[in-house]
């Protein structure tokens, strides 16, 4: 119901930005209170938001030509609160409070050689005589790998592990819910409003929505790689369901599942697309790993039902008779093409930044070039074409991830993310249960779209590495594997 409330307000506050200043304003003041209250509330209105908001931009306070996002606002009081905390506690017991991080200290290891790179590659920013500008936003998305200090203090049992799971399916589910209707607004024409709703979804970052054929409009949001991890947990859940022969809960595991697959296959990203299938192949293993053949089989034969259905359900948004749809497509064709397809403006501006950006990392291959790094290539994006004729552009951000990661942070930087999303990832499997094989597949999925888009240097990819270190190291506790063990209704 909050969810609801937030997306709601954040439409209305677009189209009257005096109202949207007072509103941020109530909300920053009513967040900073509840996190006062007990951490652990501003924690989960944090991931809520992460979840839900894609670039953060529900909500943002106009400063001149810059804006503040609710996302950087939240970021800030629930740092604030944490550090707050910890000193009052160093005032009142005269001594320094333990910092809580993540368990066993061998992660905190991995993380301190990661944050000595990030350290390392912002100085590197100021020595390379990069614009200052240009540093302060290539930065300030690292600067979320902070919240594992705030996490690392809220999470400490299954009951907190058990809520911010709850907040993950229910904002994943939001996020189905609301790419449904979008579609359907946009391919029935719904009202004159569905210009306002499109510029509400560019204004404040959450996706793109773009006519693809006929009635079918691609929606796009950033935050559906949500969407794709929850639809490998629910298919493990869902094995498990079967395993244990519980229609009912295999039945609603099901449904999820399918409703996340067709969120995938409506935002029309290859890049969720390639996620989906290194996942999918993940996934199979896992489930044979934990269940064995059988309900390896039974998964094995029940996916192509789920995309079958999810599909239809698409097919059914796009063409449902009430009111008039505005035309038809052809569904096999829109897929080939999109998969087959390398001329779109897009993909093509994509492969034309790959050339330039390879000679820019070679310039300096082990120490890198530090964060606002910028290369120059010409884009075929209309937008930038309608700027500059030539469609030469300057940026310091790029959609191949990892080497964007490459060029700011060197290679050493580059191989100590990578070791330790493979610590995380290898300690998981270890645990031998869904919610374990699942939060690893979430890595898993999060490290190949980030090939090709930027999420592993971007909150939503660093959010939910941080959230699965953390669920992960508690999980490993031997206290709460004995408790588990002895209540297995909370696996």
């Amino acid at each position: 119901m909050f969810i609801v409330l937030a997306e709601l307000l954040s439409i209305f506050t677009n189209f009257i930005p005096t109202f949207g200043q007072i509103i941020f304003g109530l909300l920053a003041l009513i967040i900073l209170s509840i996190t006062l209250v007990r951490l652990e509330y501003g924690v989960w209105i944090l991931l809520a938001e992460l979840f839900i908001g894609s670039k953060g931009y529900l909500f943002y306070l106009s400063l001149g030509d810059n804006q503040l996002s609710i996302r950087i606002a939240i970021w800030i009081i629930v740092m604030s609160v944490w550090f707050g905390k910890l000193v009052a506690g160093w005032i009142k017991d005269k001594k320094l409070p333990k910092i809580s991080a993540p368990k066993p200290a061998s992660f905190f290891y991995y993380y301190l050689a990661l944050f000595f790179f990030i350290l390392f590659g912002l100085v590197s920013g100021f020595l390379n005589h990069n614009n200052f500008k240009d540093i302060f936003l290539d930065f300030n998305g690292w600067l979320y790998f902070t919240l594992i200090f705030p996490l690392s203090a809220v999470i400490k049992d299954k009951e907190n592990i058990r809520s911010l799971l709850e907040i993950f399916f229910i904002s994943a589910l939001w996020l189905s819910f609301k790419t449904f209707f979008t579609l359907y607004a946009f391919s029935h024409n719904l009202m004159s409003s569905s210009l306002e709703l499109y510029q509400w979804i560019r204004q404040t970052g959450v996706g793109e929505i773009t006519q693809v054929q006929g009635g079918f409009y691609r929606v796009f949001f950033q935050s559906h790689v949500f969407a794709l991890i929850g639809l490998f947990i629910a298919m493990l859940l869902l094995a498990e369901s079967l395993k244990d022969k519980t229609k009912k809960r295999a039945l609603v595991y099901f449904l999820i599942s399918t409703a996340f697959l067709t969120v995938t296959l409506i935002s029309f990203s290859r890049s969720f697309w390639i996620g989906l299938a290194v996942g999918l192949i993940f996934c199979l293993f896992s489930i044979y790993k934990i269940y064995g053949g059988r309900e390896f089989l039974k998964t094995f034969f029940i996916f192509p039902a789920s995309l079958i259905l999810a599909a239809a359900f698409m097919f059914a948004i796009v063409k449902f008779p009430f009111p008039q749809p505005l035309g038809g497509f052809d569904a096999a064709f829109l897929f080939s093409q999109r998969l087959s397809e390398g001329g779109e403006a897009a993909i093509s501006s994509r492969w034309q930044l790959l050339r330039p950006l390879e000679s820019a990392i070679k310039k300096s291959p082990i120490w890198g070039q530090g964060f606002g790094s910028t290369v120059t290539y010409k884009s075929s994006d209309p937008r930038i074409l309608e700027q500059t004729p030539d469609g030469l552009y300057t940026t310091y951000a790029f959609e191949w991830g990892w080497l964007d990661i490459w060029l700011k942070l060197g290679l050493f930087g580059l191989i100590s993310y990578l070791v330790l999303i493979f610590k995380i990832i290898i300690s998981a499997y270890k645990i031998k249960t869904p919610l374990a094989y699942g939060l690893a597949l979430g890595l898993i999925v999060i490290s190949a779209v980030s090939f090709f888009s930027p999420y592993t240097n971007h909150p939503l990819g660093i959010g939910y590495l941080l959230i699965t270190s953390v669920i992960i190291s508690r999980l490993i506790s031997p206290r709460l594997v004995a408790n588990i063990q002895e209540r297995p209704d909370i696996k």
